[in-house]
């Protein structure tokens, strides 16, 4: 089905889109205001600016923050309409100490720019002394809160409205002539194919320009990569070579059993010839991965509905961008939708009993494939029961060639328990029987003191065993906000967590992404069979239980609302799509793919890109 099938769907659409891209226009850069500033600190650290109306204090919902870094000077990022802003506090680091502050400009259309003077300020907490010199004002702290509070005054100045018009008039033409050229893109979504190659250039250029380590846990993740370079066996787990692998939590990545090291150290090694650099070559292999499902996707439409989901997240780029293992359990989780998607895939072809193919190449495909799944980490579980759940609806669908059918699963699962076991096995061959007890010793010796198993309770980092603490799962929710953040970390949080979207942004994702899925569910259920409807119950459960696991983890093991962990979610969701196409209404499931894809795209280029530490 066309995703256009009149003239006047066209214009509806069009119009739509030329509406939408002028409100965000609008919202996100005329009608808000930016900040720039200059500062050196001593020590990777984090600004903040808050923000409050007239009448109301400070409070963690209003204010924006970016990780400043030795050695940058300058930083740029976005705050609230200034017309609604009575008052700033500016927070210039987050330690005791010093650091020199330059210009700190706040400006936007329609006011004259406010320059921030800090000793002006009408307000200070930790500031023990100021010293200025030339354009620098040298901040001396004895705490670790120092912060400066501005009264804004702000000057409303006229706008050029003319001018004004002219932006919103070129949007509505480029829109409308981009509409025309990409034509031959609305047949069979061909769009998605268009838009993965968009996203695969961010990725390239996130991967290029951010810092080493800009990103959770990147350090630890390069290391273990780094490590199979030149190895092929596990390491031992006390091995001098790895000591660099070690987290704050005192494991190394290299101790789990999941395949994602050796390959990315392999692959790296393929520009060993080419003077790259060697962040990037680490890198690479995700990038890669990227590409495989952008080419995937140009031969096939099930592909496409399968990776739709993937253009709807930041989050899902920005896991591609950096040496991390989730997204090759992204990729593989891929694959895997698409073979049961897709009629005449290796797996389908492992559960056809009506042809007389030989089938011993999709089988060997199948068993691979489930024995690289049983090596990512356990939040990608699910997805295998999922692949079984649908292995066992087949069965007892075919009466006639139950039995072959059932054969074939039981060795491809036992090639892939083999597969699997070869890995698991290696790491007992190095490390030896007592592997386990080994790792809980590097533990105690290698984790910071706040994460050490013998740390006492009340020594240990405030994050740790909450349940314990006396937190109930009640708080946890409404206190401490457990689904808000994995929502905020699940669709556009950079960095350590430090770099975001303002309230506004997430509100607009929930929304939108609510509409998607009432639009995907709505189909699943109520115009389609019954094989497709229990598909879509089964993912929602898995779903929730994944979810629950995650909840439940962070209440009695470790504070962990991180958005990631969720992700095994949306190649699932993408397998419902693929089965729900022939019947939804393609129209409305793109203007809703399409929404939350430029709401991505303004949250990785301006908030991710933008404030991420820079080489």
């Amino acid at each position: 089905m066309g995703m256009l099938d009149s003239k006047s769907s066209v214009s509806w659409f069009t119009a739509a889109v030329c509406l939408l891209v002028c409100f965000y226009y609008y919202y996100f850069f005329f009608n808000r205001a930016t900040v720039e500033v200059e500062i050196d600190v001593e020590q990777p650290s984090i600004l903040k600016v808050y923000w409050a109306a007239p009448g109301e204090l400070f409070s963690e919902k209003n204010r924006a923050m970016i990780r400043v870094e030795p050695g940058m000077r300058s930083y740029s990022f976005y705050l609230a309409d200034l017309g609604a802003i009575e008052r700033l506090r500016f927070d210039p680091f987050q330690y005791e100490g010093s650091g020199a502050v330059g210009r700190i400009e706040v400006s936007q259309s329609g006011y004259l720019p406010i320059t921030l003077d800090l000793p002006t300020a009408s307000d200070t907490n930790n500031i023990a002394a100021l010293e200025e010199n030339g354009k620098l004002v040298r901040v001396h702290t004895d705490g670790r809160d120092p912060n400066f509070v501005f009264e804004t005054h702000h000057q409303r100045i006229p706008v050029n409205w003319f001018g004004e018009l002219l932006r919103y008039l070129s949007i509505c033409v480029f829109i409308v002539l981009a509409a025309r050229a990409c034509g031959p893109l609305q047949k069979n979504y061909g769009y998605v194919p268009f838009l993965l190659a968009v996203v695969l250039s961010l990725i390239v250029v996130m991967a290029s320009v951010s810092k080493r380590n800009a990103h959770p846990d990147e350090y630890v993740h390069l290391q273990a990569s780094a490590y199979y370079q030149n190895h092929v066996l596990p390491p031992a787990v006390d091995s001098e070579d790895i000591k660099d692998s070690y987290s704050v939590y005192g494991v190394s990545r290299l101790n789990n059993g999941e395949i994602y090291y050796l390959l990315a150290g392999k692959f790296s090694n393929l520009f060993s010839l080419v003077h790259a650099d060697r962040l990037l070559v680490l890198r690479a292999f995700n990038i890669f991965l990227f590409g495989l499902i952008f080419l995937y996707t140009l031969r096939s439409v099930e592909a496409r509905l399968v990776a739709l989901p993937f253009l709807l997240s930041p989050q899902v780029w920005y896991v591609f961008s950096y040496c991390v293992s989730d997204a090759f359990g992204l990729f593989l989780c891929f694959l895997a939708s698409c073979e049961l998607a897709r009629g005449n895939s290796y797996v389908n072809r492992v559960l056809d009993t009506r042809h007389d193919s030989n089938p011993t190449l999709p089988m060997i495909v199948t068993a691979l494939l489930l024995g690289m799944l049983m090596l990512l980490k356990i939040n990608y579980y699910p997805f295998i029961i999922l692949i079984y759940a649908i292995f066992f609806w087949r069965w007892m669908q075919n009466r006639e060639g139950r039995w072959k059918i059932a054969g074939r699963i039981i060795a491809c699962t036992v090639i892939a328990l083999l597969i699997a076991g070869l890995r698991i096995g290696a790491d007992y061959y190095v490390n030896g029987v007592d592997r386990t007890e080994k790792i809980s010793t590097m533990q105690e010796e290698r984790a910071h003191h706040w994460y050490k198993p013998s740390t006492e309770l009340d020594r240990k980092h405030i994050s740790m065993f909450m349940k314990e603490r006396g937190v109930s799962l009640k708080q946890m929710i409404v206190r401490h906000k457990w689904f808000a953040h994995t929502f905020e970390t699940g669709v556009g949080k950079y960095g350590y967590f430090t770099i975001s979207g303002g309230e506004t942004y997430y509100r607009l994702v929930k929304w939108c992404g609510i509409l998607f899925l009432v639009i995907v569910s709505g189909t699943a259920l109520v115009r389609n069979d019954l094989e497709t409807r229990l598909l879509a119950l089964l993912a929602a459960g898995l779903g929730a239980g994944l979810i629950a696991a995650s909840l439940h983890r962070s209440w009695t093991v470790d504070f962990q609302a991180q958005g990631r962990y969720l992700f095994p979610l949306l190649p699932m969701l993408g397998l419902v799509i693929a089965r729900t196409f022939a019947r939804v209404n393609s129209k409305l499931l793109t203007l809703a793919s399409l929404h939350l894809f430029l709401l991505s795209f303004y949250s990785f280029v301006w908030i991710a890109i933008t404030a991420i530490p820079k080489k």
